[in-house]
């Protein structure tokens, strides 16, 4: 299927916007607008930006909602290697964990960003992988909730990948990058007319790369063809193709150290490039999606969009897992080093409609949005037996029999972190878990005056996770069957702006959203879905000529309706299983986020940015509850970043220079304590706290005609700090490193 759709190089859709065309009356035709937003380049302020992301055609100034939006000339600058390093730009964003190292998790606010809230061009996407940076025309960012836009999302934002589009001029370049630890990286980008009617483009690269830590190593494929067909006067067709194939070692870091009382302790007795796994241990992933847009416009105040997209995504996987030190009777460190071998994939499709437009009642405006989504999608997930054992792998399944050379390995003794052969391994059991969706929305935004202006819109969202199979390979009898859930609500939203003028925007905002629950409570029944309210107070501003922006917001965030894993089941017998679950109160999320962007000068960009956050939960029970008013694991309480670009223009004329620097606050890793863990180890917490860091870049580089080369170093003071996935997956971050871009552009 995979083949199929790459050789028919045709992709995914564009966002669910109408900003890919504007109508103009003198004329009477069509004007095609590129998504290389001509205000937006041109002062680098996101708040003179066409937001992709928003299915309305509100301005920035106009909606009530912070968005973020992050340019290819930023990505280019700063030569960006990874979405985290992108989203760096964000303030409040951050990356929440890393387990195995295997892709980028993010979270803001307070909440985990998963396949629900990573879109590329509008359309969900499966998070788990490295998107191509390389190939995205900019980033954008739409903070809080979405749930009237986008249904069961996260509350802390949306986060929409925006590839680069066909363009009706010639142009495009070819690059070579290089760097520490053997990273190479080619890249081409080509687009042109090929009528009056019908533009392309097509963009690819190859990354290969050794790494600080020992045996890790990886390589990535990547290739982006899109076409635009001007249908007429006004209407238009986009079809994209986007595959990307990465190949990795996956890698759960130096771990942490279980103490004697139970609690957690860093593990800063190995160095940072130790690897303590296997040194065959593999993932590969690909990831393929299509996509149609249709454009069209009625006349000058009603447009109509509609996208249709496919997904296929998968892992295959084979490694050691969860890094935890302990000590043994002898008082030595140890590890059992089990082993995980797993296939997953997923084949989505989606389909999504929005009708925009203006009325007028008397002397009210009104900016109208309607619009329908849906989509399906399966998830198969596998898993493998040893045929020489007959025993499931599973990360509970040491491999190997020889004791200590292979199924225990010991911190002070690296001869006992030999690997050992791969184990056989054959298809056991299948797991297809099917989901539909489907939402209907409307939107009013009201003009009440030219200062006072009122947002108001509601969605009705349907979710149906569908009876699942579970089929096991080798044997004759019928699949099982679990029954499904469906999950239906209501998502309002309602904001209040006051635009003093062009240049100052205040708006109030609340929105309920939901988020689907999996699992069953303790009497058998599926669990409701937890609802979420939103309220937010901002503040945006430009200034300098309008080419900066500054923008304020704070907000509240409380989950009303928060499970955790039961501890008995109904008949008061101890509860294993972590699909039965309980209520256990709230979670609450305030915080503060400011952000400073633009070009004060055309040859100066700045981009500035600070958040706060204090995550914790209220109101849990008694006896089982988390400890209330502890704050939220992987949530950082402030973060940082800065960036500033420099080009001259005399002297010596086409000499840049850049730097940047980002800030992560302290935070914590392990899991919250809740009453009765904290009473069953005697006080012994399960946190793990993690130290605050900061990371700097310096950048400089030439332009000479159609030749530049851009050289950066990262971690400029080689800080020390990692990545935590519980307290398992702890690592490192990047040490000092240098990275060197040449470039021709045609």
């Amino acid at each position: 299927m995979k083949k199929q759709i790459i050789a028919l190089g045709a992709l995914l859709m564009i966002s669910a916007v109408n900003a890919q065309m504007q109508y103009e009356p003198e004329s009477d035709t069509l004007r095609i607008q590129q998504i290389e937003d001509i205000n937006l380049h041109k002062t680098g302020n996101p708040n003179k930006a066409r937001p992709m992301s928003s299915k309305s055609n509100l301005t920035m100034m106009e909606n009530p909602q912070p968005i973020s939006i992050v340019t290819h000339e930023i990505i280019e600058q700063q030569q960006a290697k990874q979405l985290s390093d992108v989203l760096q730009n964000v303030n409040g964003l951050y990356i929440t964990s890393a387990r195995g190292n295997s892709q980028d998790s993010f979270g803001g606010r307070g909440f985990n960003f998963g396949n629900d809230n990573i879109f590329k061009n509008g359309a969900r996407v499966n998070s788990g992988v490295f998107p191509e940076v390389s190939g995205l025309e900019r980033v954008e960012v739409l903070k809080g909730g979405n749930a009237m836009l986008y249904g069961n999302v996260a509350a802390g934002g949306v986060v929409n990948l925006i590839t680069k589009k066909p363009r009706f001029d010639f142009g495009g370049s070819v690059g070579l990058s290089g760097g520490s630890w053997n990273s190479y990286k080619p890249t081409v980008d080509f687009y042109g007319p090929l009528t009056d009617k019908i533009a392309f483009r097509v963009n690819g690269a190859y990354e290969t790369a050794d790494s600080f830590r020992d045996v890790v190593e990886s390589q990535k494929y990547y290739f982006n063809p899109s076409l635009i067909f001007n249908i007429g006067e006004n209407s238009q067709l986009i079809i994209e193709a986007d595959y990307l194939k990465n190949d990795f070692t996956p890698d759960f870091g130096i771990g942490s150290i279980t103490n004697k009382d139970g609690s957690y302790a860093l593990n800063n007795l190995l160095p940072r490039n130790a690897f303590v796994g296997t040194d065959w241990q593999f993932q590969n992933v690909e990831q393929a999606t299509t996509g149609i847009t249709f454009n069209h416009q009625f006349n000058d105040t009603w447009t109509l969009n509609a996208v249709a997209s496919y997904q296929n995504y998968t892992k295959d996987y084979f490694s050691t897992e969860r890094v935890q030190w302990s000590y043994d009777a002898a008082d030595r460190l140890n590890w059992k080093r089990p082993l995980n071998r797993t296939y997953t994939e997923q084949n989505y499709t989606s389909l999504q409609v929005n009708l925009n437009g203006e009325i007028k009642t008397g002397n009210v405006n009104h900016k109208i949005l309607v619009g329908t989504d849906g989509d399906y999608g399966t998830n198969d997930s596998y898993t493998y037996l040893n045929p020489s054992t007959g025993k499931t792998f599973g990360t509970s399944y040491l491999y190997g029999t020889n004791g200590a050379a292979n199924g225990t390995i010991y911190l002070d003794d690296a001869s006992t972190w030999i690997s050992g052969a791969m184990p056989d391994a054959v298809k056991k059991d299948r797991n297809r878990i099917p989901t539909q969706r489907l939402g209907i929305y409307a939107q009013d935004f009201i003009e009440l005056s030219d200062k006072f202006k009122v947002l108001a819109g509601l969605r009705w969202s349907y979710l149906e996770n569908l009876d699942s199979e579970k089929k096991t390979f080798g044997q004759q009898n019928q699949p099982v069957k679990s029954v499904g859930t469906v999950d239906r609500a209501f998502s309002p939203k309602a904001g209040l702006v006051y635009m003093a003028n062009d240049n100052l925007s205040i708006f109030a905002t609340y929105t309920n959203s939901f988020s689907a629950n999996t699992g069953r409570d303790i009497n058998d029944n599926s669990l409701k879905p937890s609802v979420i309210d939103q309220f937010e107070l901002g503040i945006k501003k430009n200034f300098w000529n309008k080419a900066v922006a500054l923008n304020l917001s704070i907000y509240q965030i409380e989950n009303r309706k928060f499970y955790q894993t039961a501890d008995f089941k109904a008949d008061g017998t101890l509860n294993v299983d972590s699909s039965i679950k309980e209520f256990a109160g709230k979670m609450r999320s305030r915080g503060v986020e400011l952000d400073l962007t633009g070009n004060p000068y055309p040859n100066l960009s700045i981009i500035a940015g600070a958040s706060y956050n204090h995550s914790v939960y209220l109101d849990t029970p008694a006896d089982f509850g988390y400890v209330e008013n502890q704050r939220l694991v992987r949530t950082p309480a402030t973060t940082a970043n800065a960036s500033v670009f420099y080009t001259l223009n005399n002297y010596v004329k086409g000499l840049k220079l850049g730097a940047s620097v980002y800030f992560v606050g302290d935070r914590i890793a392990g899991w919250n304590d809740t009453k009765k863990t904290l009473l069953d180890r005697n006080g012994a917490s399960r946190l793990l706290e993690v130290d605050d860091y900061l990371t700097a870049a310096l950048s400089v580089g030439y332009d000479w005609k159609k030749f530049s080369v851009l050289g950066k170093v990262g971690n400029l003071f080689d800080a020390v700090n990692y990545n935590y996935h519980e307290n398992y997956s702890v690592n490192p971050i990047t040490p000092r490193n240098f990275y060197v871009t040449f470039t021709y552009k045609l």
